[in-house]
């Protein structure tokens, strides 16, 4: 190569290696984000809504503090839904870290769950979403404001199954909130070397009476408990998976002991309705179960009585469905109920059992289809 061209070629590469930040991409190890378990949207109040939870690491040398997270339409970039700093707090959770401690700011290799439950905009539409979260980078005094897009999913059109009531009459009481920090919904079991959340869509239903108390006379009785003994129905057609039944019961709150967290079913009976497809009844009464496994029942069918077994604070029924045969190492999969009355709601929990809950709008019962009760609402089935 003549000494002139080999002059112009090492001009250009002195060039193009002295502007090299506009040919190198930049690199940064921030944070890997994921969602590990999807399910099928459940109908709340005439809207379509979801429930999962969005995994964080830390994967940075320094430390990094959540700020926001956006739910975004994959398709167009809309936004979902939209979580601030104020509510990302009541939302993420660092496992092991104690609920005092700053839980937005993850330290170099921690890692985070965001609970993450809101509704759809439109009605059994399969959707592609992903996830915005912006964050701050800390070194010492100095903030590096982060933001990365990432852990698409898709939500499929299909409905979630469709189950009978549970139990007869009422009025029920569905007590379930999904921001309570220690209630079924954030409460992760760790079985086999696999961290899973069964409790994800469970509903534990307490029966009232026409004042709103859960008893009569002395409630340290259980037997004074309206729901104490009450038929436990088969919710559809199936086949019992498994059953326990050696569980003994305490005749009185102030004499019940606490058993650890692998016996906290109670006596139970698990239903198979489906692939993958499981209904739990837990705390059942000792010595009321009338099914066996491998036995085949009918939507309807008496198969025990509701009682006060495991960890309980008091008779009532927990009903959940999930993916596997086993309480604790299975994921919640959502569920509707064919049919219920709604009578109201109990908005401050406070209240429950002392006072009346606050009845719907017009003071009628509402007749509902194809929906799970909302939080703390109060219920009625056919007899």
């Amino acid at each position: 190569m003549p000494a002139k061209n080999k002059y112009i070629l090492w001009a250009v590469i002195a060039i193009i290696l002295s502007q090299g930040k506009s040919y190198a991409q930049q690199y940064q190890t921030t944070v890997d984000m994921r969602v590990p378990f999807v399910s099928a949207p459940t109908a709340i109040n005439g809207k379509s809504c979801i429930y999962y939870e969005l995994n964080i690491a830390n994967f940075a040398k320094d430390s990094l503090r959540l700020k926001i997270l956006d739910v975004l339409n994959a398709i167009n970039s809309s936004a979902i839904f939209n979580v601030d700093e104020t509510r990302l707090k009541t939302r993420v959770k660092q496992p092991g870290i104690s609920p005092k401690d700053d839980n937005l700011t993850l330290s170099p290799g921690s890692f985070a769950v965001i609970y993450l439950e809101f509704s759809l905009p439109f009605k059994n539409t399969a959707m592609h979403l992903v996830h915005r979260l912006e964050f701050d980078l800390l070194n010492g005094n100095k903030k590096t404001p982060v933001s990365i897009k990432g852990a698409p999913i898709s939500i499929g059109s299909k409905a979630p199954l469709v189950l009978g009531p549970p139990l007869n009459g009422g009025p029920w009481a569905a007590i379930y909130e999904p921001s309570w920090k220690t209630g079924h919904r954030r409460v992760f079991y760790t079985i086999n070397g696999t961290a899973r959340l069964p409790g994800r869509f469970a509903i534990d239903f307490i029966k009232l009476d026409n004042n709103g108390r859960y008893a009569t006379h002395n409630e340290d009785t259980i037997r004074n408990w309206h729901g104490y003994g009450n038929n436990v129905l088969a919710v559809s057609d199936g086949v019992i998976a498994s059953v326990q039944n050696n569980f003994p019961e305490s005749s009185t709150l102030s004499g019940y002991q606490s058993p650890s967290p692998e016996n906290a079913t109670g006596n139970y009976i698990s239903i198979k309705i489906g692939k993958d497809q499981f209904v739990f009844y837990e705390h059942l009464k000792p010595g009321s179960i009338k099914v066996k496994p491998g036995q085949k029942v009918k939507r309807g069918e008496v198969i025990a009585s509701l009682g006060f077994t495991g960890q309980t604070t008091g008779p009532h029924l927990h009903l959940h469905l999930a993916t596997k045969d086993s309480p604790l190492g299975a994921e919640g999969i959502p569920f509707d109920l064919e049919q219920f009355k709604l009578l109201g709601s109990y908005p401050d929990l406070s209240t429950f059992g002392k006072k009346l809950w606050r009845s719907t709008v017009n003071g009628a019962s509402i007749l509902v289809s194809k929906e799970r009760p909302a939080p703390n609402s109060v219920v009625l089935f056919d007899k």
